[in-house]
């Protein structure tokens, strides 16, 4: 190997269903079992001694369970870089994704009895689309 030539590593996702179909299946039924999860959660919160608080392992629950059978990644932040086809957005690096999600549950915990419920969702929605920091498919 001459002097000049790189040598790079890169780890790759294994792709655990390659089938179109049998993917679709478990999207589906993973869609399932996540939405009785939100049920679960929200019949939790709605006990009078439990103020809500949104956390970063309830994020990662449902996560898991959106990716269960689909990504070796579910249910954890992703492991390394990102990029968005298409897009001049670069999401933040792998090793500050635990951290803006710290910020987004401190945002939403502090202003949970100020805030309207869709200021709350919207800004849910745009902290993660932006930052695209967890792994989806």
């Amino acid at each position: 190997m001459a002097l000049d030539e790189e040598r790079h590593s890169k780890a790759l996702e294994i792709e655990l269903i390659s089938d179109p179909e049998q993917r679709a299946r478990q999207e589906a039924q993973n869609g399932l079992r996540q939405f009785d999860e939100v049920i679960e959660q929200v019949n939790y919160w709605l006990q009078p001694e439990r103020p809500f608080r949104l956390r970063i392992s309830t994020i990662l629950s449902l996560h898991r369970r959106a990716l269960e059978g689909i990504s070796s990644f579910a249910g954890v932040f992703r492991p390394g870089g990102i990029e968005i086809k298409g897009s001049k957005h670069a999401p933040p690096g792998a090793h500050l994704v635990a951290e803006k999600f710290e910020e987004m549950c401190d945002y939403i915990n502090e202003n949970w009895a100020k805030a309207s419920p869709l200021h709350l969702a919207a800004y849910t929605l745009m902290a993660n689309e932006l930052d695209s920091s967890i792994r989806g498919r």
